[in-house]
C-alpha cells in the first residue's frame, strides 16, 4: 500500500504545542465563503468572508494544528485592488489573546506571546521572566515610567486605581518570581510556570480587556458609564462635617472605621483619616481593611506612617504595619528609607522583620541609603 504525500505550507507557522516555528505538512484543508447581509440591494456592495482550515502536523514535536484562516473583503474594494485582510486563528490548540489588537497593546501582546513560547519549547525559567517584561510592557502602556523599579509602578497603578489591592497583591508576588529567575538559580517546573503565565494574562486582562468589553455592553445597551466624580460630589457639606466628627476618639470602631472609608473613598479629608485607620490597625477586626485603606491612599500617607513608625510609644502592631504598608507606597521617597534602615536596629524583633521585608521590597533604591547609615569599619 502506497503512503500518502501531503503538500507543505508555503509559509512557517508556530506550533502551539511545542513553539517552533516551522514550515507543516497539510494533513486536510477545506474552504468557504459566507456572504454578509448588511443590508444592502446592490451587489455591487456586498461583503463576504471567505474561509479556509488547515490541520497542519509539526514535523518537530508531530502533534495536530487547526488553523482558521478568515478573509474579511468587500466587493468595491476588490475592484480598486485592495488586498483582502486575512486573520489567523488557531482553532487548536486554542491560544489566548488579548481582544485589545490595537497597536498601544502590541508591546503587550508580543512580550506574552514570547513568554508563552518559551514554556511551549520548555524554557520555564524565560517564560517566568517574560512574565515579569509582560508587567513592565503593561505599567508602559499607562504611562507609568516613575519610578525606576517595578514594585514602585505597580503601587503607582494602585494608587491610580488602574488595579485594586488584590490584583496589586498577585502583581507583587509575580514581580518576585521574576526576580527570582533572574538573580537566583532558582528552576521553575511546568505547573508553576502555567500558573505565573495564567496569572499574568488575568492581570492583563484585567486591566485592558475588560474594561473595553465593559464599554462596549454599555454601548450596546444605550447606557452610560456612572463618572467616578460622583460619588465625590454626592455628599453634602453637611454630611461631611457630621462624617468627620465621627472620627472622633469616643466612637466606636466600627463608627470610625466607616466614617474613615467613606470620606478615604472620596478623597476628602484624608489628613484626618490617616490617623484613623492607624488607630485602627491594632484591632484584630479592623487591621486587614484599615491597612488597605491606607494603600489605597499612597504617596498621602507617607508622613503619617513615617510618623507612626518613629514613634516607640505606639503599640508594635501599629508601628510594624507602617513599615510594611511603607515599603509598599514609599518608592524613592529618602525620608522612608532611612526611617526603615533605622527601625532594623529597634529592639523589637517583629518591627525589625517587617522593616528588612519592606526595605526588600523597596529595590536597589534602598542599598545605597543602607550602606550610607551602616558603614563598614576603617580596618574591614
Amino acid at each position: 500500500m502506497t503512503e500518502q504525500k501531503h503538500k507543505h505550507t508555503t509559509e512557517t507557522f508556530r506550533c502551539g504545542h511545542c513553539g517552533n516555528k516551522t514550515l507543516m505538512e497539510v494533513i486536510s484543508e477545506g474552504t468557504h465563503r459566507k456572504y454578509i447581509d448588511d443590508g444592502s440591494e446592490i451587489e455591487y456592495y456586498k461583503s463576504w468572508e471567505d474561509y479556509k482550515i488547515q490541520t497542519l502536523l509539526c514535523p518537530n514535536c508531530e502533534d495536530f494544528n487547526i488553523i482558521k484562516f478568515v478573509e474579511n473583503c468587500d466587493s468595491y474594494k476588490v475592484e480598486m485592488c485592495y488586498e483582502p485582510k486575512t486573520e489567523t486563528i488557531y482553532l487548536y490548540p486554542l491560544l489566548k489573546e488579548f481582544a485589545d489588537m490595537s497597536p498601544k497593546a502590541k508591546d503587550i501582546r508580543d512580550t506574552f506571546r514570547e513568554a508563552r513560547t518559551c514554556f511551549q519549547g520548555e524554557l520555564y525559567t524565560s517564560s517566568v521572566v517574560m512574565c515579569r517584561k509582560t508587567m513592565e510592557m503593561l505599567c508602559l502602556y499607562f504611562k507609568i515610567e516613575q519610578p525606576g523599579n517595578l514594585h514602585g509602578k505597580l503601587a503607582k497603578m494602585r494608587d491610580e486605581e488602574i488595579i485594586d489591592n488584590k490584583f496589586y497583591e498577585w502583581a507583587n508576588v509575580l514581580k518576585s518570581f521574576g526576580n527570582e529567575a533572574v538573580h537566583s538559580s532558582e528552576k521553575f517546573s511546568k505547573e508553576d510556570t502555567q500558573d505565573i503565565l495564567d496569572f499574568t494574562y488575568a492581570l492583563v486582562e484585567y486591566c485592558i480587556d475588560f474594561n473595553d468589553k465593559f464599554e462596549n455592553l454599555l454601548e450596546r445597551r444605550g447606557k452610560v458609564q456612572p463618572s467616578p466624580d460622583l460619588e465625590t460630589t454626592a455628599l453634602t457639606e453637611e454630611t461631611i462635617n457630621t462624617l468627620v466628627q465621627k472620627l472622633a476618639d469616643n466612637e466606636t470602631s466600627a463608627v470610625r472605621y466607616y466614617a474613615a472609608s467613606t470620606l478615604a473613598k472620596r478623597n476628602i479629608e484624608i489628613d484626618k483619616v490617616i490617623p484613623v485607620f492607624l488607630s485602627l490597625i491594632s484591632s484584630s477586626k479592623f487591621s486587614k481593611n484599615a491597612t488597605n485603606c491606607l494603600k489605597t491612599i499612597g504617596s498621602k500617607a507617607v508622613p503619617v506612617l513615617i510618623n507612626a513608625l518613629e514613634n516607640i510609644s505606639n503599640h508594635v502592631n501599629v508601628r510594624s504595619a507602617a513599615a510594611t504598608i511603607l515599603g509598599d507606597i514609599g518608592t524613592n521617597n529618602p525620608d522612608v528609607i532611612e526611617s526603615l534602615v533605622k527601625a532594623l536596629k529597634d529592639p523589637n524583633d517583629d518591627l525589625q522583620y517587617k522593616a528588612g521585608i519592606a526595605l526588600e521590597e523597596l529595590g536597589n533604591i534602598a542599598i545605597d541609603a543602607f550602606v550610607k547609615m551602616n558603614p563598614s569599619p576603617p580596618d574591614s
